[in-house]
Parts: C-alpha cells; sequence; structure tokens
C-alpha cells in the first residue's frame, strides 16, 4: 500500500541538537526507508522558507514568525506553528494520505472541515511538565507567590484544553511510553485509539565495543563500578542525586556527560565532596564518543523527574549496558533490563547487582533485533494503514 504522510515536526536536527528533533526526523527517515512518501513541515529558523530533500524525505522549512519576534527567544515562536502548518497544508499540489503531528501541533488541520486523519505522537504533556518539571523550577526562581507562577498555572490550564481537543480530533494516539499514556487528558486507559510505540536507534551508532577496551579508551579504572549519566545536564534529571549516592557507594565512579543549564552548578559543588575524585565531569561530547561510554559503564543512570520516553535508555541497551531510572520509561519488554526504584540510592544499588547477572550480547542482541528505526516504522506503518482503511471503510 502506497502512503504519502505529511509530518509536522517543530524543529529538526538541522536546527537544533535534541531527542525530539533526532526523534522526529530519524522515524521520517526510516518511514521513506520503507517506501513511504515522507514530507515534513518544520520552521524557518533563519527566516526563508525553503524545501530540501534528504535520505527520501522532502522538508517544507516555513517562514511563520511575525517580525516582532523575529529577534526574541524560539519558544515565543511556537503559538504560530499549528496555524502556520495548518494554512501551508492548503498550498500543497495533492493532499496526503494522513497527518503525522510530531506533538501537539495539529489544532489548526483538525479544525478545518476537510482534512485527512490525524496520527498524534505525544511525547509528553503540559501538565506531566508542569508537574514534573517547570513549577518547582518557577518557584525557585521567583518565589511561591510571584505572579508568573499565577501566569504559569493558568497557562498551563489553557494548554491542557488545548490537548484534550486535538487528543478528542485524533483518529489515532502514539504515546511514546506507558507513562506518557497515562498522561492523556480525556483519553480513557482502553481507548481503542491508543497504541504505545517507544523510540528506536540505528544499529550503524552502536558497534560492538567490549567494556575493558572502552575504559581502556576512557582512562577509566578498569575495576571501579562505573555509573554513567549522559544526555541533557539539567536540575530535574537527578544528576546532582547521583552525585550524594556516591557517598554511601565508595567503590562506584560516576561520569556525566553532556550540556545543560544546570553543568556548571554541577561542577561548583564537586570542590570538596567527599567522592570529587571518583567523578568525570566530561561537558559535550562528540557522538562518535556515546557508544563507548555505555559501553564502559556497568549502569546506565536516569533519575529524572519528568520524561517522556528517554532514548538513552535504549542506546544503554544496545550496547549491553542495563538502566536504573526512577520511572518505568522502558519498554515492557526490556522492563527485566532495568532497575525502577524512586529511591536512587536503591535504584543504584539494584541496578549494579542487575548488571553482574545480565548476559550484555543477549540484551544487545534484543535491542538490535526489536529497537531499530526500521522495527518502530513498521509498526508505525501499521497504524497509519489501519487508520486509512478505517476512514475508507466508513466513507
Amino acid at each position: 500500500m502506497g502512503l504519502s504522510i505529511l509530518t509536522l515536526a517543530r524543529t529538526l536536527p538541522v536546527h537544533v541538537r535534541g531527542g525530539m528533533e533526532e526523534v522526529s526526523w530519524k522515524l521520517a527517515k526510516a518511514l521513506a526507508r520503507s517506501g513511504v512518501e515522507e514530507t515534513i513541515l518544520t520552521t524557518a529558523t533563519e527566516g526563508t522558507e525553503r524545501i530540501w530533500e534528504e535520505d527520501g524525505v522532502v522538508v517544507h522549512e516555513l517562514a511563520y514568525v511575525p517580525p516582532r519576534l523575529q529577534g526574541k527567544p524560539w519558544y515565543r515562536w511556537w503559538p504560530y506553528f499549528a496555524g502556520a502548518v495548518a494554512r501551508y497544508s492548503r498550498r500543497l499540489a495533492s493532499p496526503p494520505d494522513l497527518i503525522h503531528s510530531q506533538s501537539f501541533y495539529s489544532e489548526g488541520i483538525s479544525k478545518q472541515p476537510r482534512h485527512p486523519p490525524v496520527v498524534l505522537t505525544v511525547h509528553g504533556t503540559a501538565l506531566g511538565d508542569y508537574r514534573g518539571v517547570t513549577k518547582d523550577k518557577l518557584v525557585r526562581e521567583v518565589g511561591p507567590f510571584h505572579p508568573r507562577v499565577l501566569y504559569q498555572r493558568l497557562a498551563v490550564r489553557r494548554r491542557v484544553t488545548t490537548e484534550r481537543k486535538e487528543l478528542a480530533r485524533a483518529a489515532a494516539i502514539v504515546p511514546v511510553s506507558t507513562i506518557v499514556a497515562g498522561m492523556l487528558s480525556g483519553v480513557r486507559p482502553q481507548d481503542p485509539r491508543v497504541k504505545v510505540l517507544p523510540n528506536g536507534i540505528d544499529p550503524a551508532d552502536f558497534p560492538v565495543i567490549g567494556r575493558d577496551a572502552a575504559r581502556q579508551a576512557l582512562d577509566l579504572p578498569s575495576d571501579a563500578k562505573v555509573l554513567l549519566f549522559m544526555g541533557r545536564v539539567d536540575e530535574y534529571k537527578g544528576p546532582r542525586l547521583l552525585l550524594d549516592v556516591l557517598r554511601h557507594i565508595p567503590d562506584a565512579l560516576l561520569v556525566v556527560a553532556g550540556d545543560g543549564p544546570y553543568l556548571d552548578t554541577l561542577r561548583t559543588t564537586l570542590p570538596g565532596h567527599p567522592a570529587e575524585y571518583r567523578v568525570r565531569i566530561l561537558g559535550r561530547i562528540p557522538n562518535s564518543v556515546r557508544p563507548v561510554l555505555y559501553a564502559a559503564a556497568d549502569l546506565f543512570c536516569l533519575p529524572s523527574r519528568s520524561e517522556g520516553q528517554p532514548v538513552s535508555l535504549i542506546e544503554s541497551m544496545a550496547m549491553g549496558t542495563p538502566v536504573g531510572t526512577t520511572k518505568p520509561w522502558v519498554p515492557d519488554s526490556l522492563r527485566p533490563f532495568a532497575t525502577i526504584d524512586q529511591d536512587v540510592e536503591r535504584m543504584v544499588r539494584s541496578g549494579l547487582a542487575l548488571s553482574e547477572q545480565v548476559d550484555r550480547t543477549e540484551l544487545r542482541r534484543k535491542v538490535l533485533s526489536e529497537f531499530t528505526w526500521d522495527s518502530i516504522a513498521r509498526a508505525y506503518r501499521e497504524v497509519f494503514e489501519r487508520v486509512i482503511s478505517r476512514g475508507a471503510s466508513s466513507s
């Protein structure tokens, strides 16, 4: 069955390096490899509209930002994206079979009297972000009684209302984890439109690397219990909690890799800390070093307060390394290779015990057979084809 899919993705890796951008782009390329006619509408961050093609994916960059906001932070642009893609979609020479929205961007299209069915992939929700991250962050910055705290609460309430409407209109809903599935406003637990599909990986990015070779390349001791935190270094993701855990696990060593707003603060807390000499803070690293770090670790740790489905968990397992998290963000079939506990010290201790039992080769084989982007794309195609055939039978 030939399919033409119009994907809505606010930004791509060509604009900014981020998890959601990588996920949107890699899934689009995998869909194109499977024979889908894949087109993406995204933002012209430089202000000039252009159309380009790469790896079978056609990208339309839209210039929609009002002149008064063009020099402002990007987050002030985003309220205009849904309207821009709705207007632009009407200008396309032929309508797609289906709209695939990578988050809540389909509001404008869904309001049109006639439009293709919409499949909505949900990476997180406004209420989930508010409870897990933004509420506490703003209170720390301005105090609990500042007017901005009230404005934030009202903005989240409006956003939840918008999300509920988009979810009600969607032909299918794809949350990236069971955690996200439980956050869908107005969607009952057994709604037949819901299909949980995780993020994936590209096998070529994760070559076979032995742990001893990886540690030698990174100059890490061969006999240490190596804990790895890698990704955006933000307070809510819990890197400081791992630093504190080192006080109670004297043979553990922590490696922190990545950039983010909490990186400088983490570095300033290190001098004088009892575990100061058992911490390596690497900062931003090239992508080529990521698999080496995963291979070197005994346990990949993500003691975060809020996530969707972090691809780093699957990446770690692709290198044979088990993971420790505070909530079940891993796919069900990979749960035996993860420890999940909101007590971070207990999570780490259980994870280190698990790492001594895990068959790293078997874990790697399972991930590379079930969680590649080509496998995930096939599952998405099944969702798309079911939506289209359901629409055809009802017309």
